[in-house]
């Protein structure tokens, strides 16, 4: 076993944050329109899930890393892509952008009442909850693509 080589799982989980960072904008201003958003919600998932995969991948075919850091590369892509877009949602709600902001005006148009310490809350524990998810499907993920990398050697 080779000793993990973080900066290596950086340099390979680069690539992948960026793609995954422009999936979660796309989502957010897809999200606006109810039945796109489903739709486009589907298809930027599964997105993802390859994009988490290619960084495994990655990770082992131009890093020379094994299964444990194409897993951790996929953890790294998830949780940084995961924070990254969750703070442009956070910061497009503010300026009433987006598929967060059209939920909340939906809500509030619907009679539903939250004061404003309350959507904070709720979007900080949205972002936590988010990170968890994608660091472990990034650790999924990427050891899949690490794996399958490592078949084809």
């Amino acid at each position: 076993m080779m000793a993990l080589d973080i900066n290596k799982c950086v340099k390979a989980a680069t690539m992948p944050i960026v793609v995954l960072v422009v999936l979660g904008i796309i989502g957010l201003f897809a999200g606006i329109v109810p039945l796109l958003g489903v739709i486009a919600g589907l298809v930027l998932f599964l997105a993802s899930l390859v994009v988490l995969a290619w960084a495994g991948f990655m990770a082992v075919k131009q890093h020379g890393m094994d299964l444990v850091g194409g897993a951790v590369t996929g953890v790294i892509a998830g949780v940084v892509s995961g924070i990254i877009s969750g703070v442009i949602s956070i910061v497009l709600y503010f300026l009433g952008i987006g598929a967060t902001a059209a939920a909340m005006a939906s809500m509030v148009g619907s009679g539903v009442t939250i004061s404003g310490p309350v959507i904070i809350i709720g979007l900080v524990i949205g972002l936590i909850i988010g990170t968890v998810f994608n660091a472990i499907l990034g650790a999924i993920c990427g050891a899949v693509g690490a794996y399958v990398a490592q078949m084809k050697k």
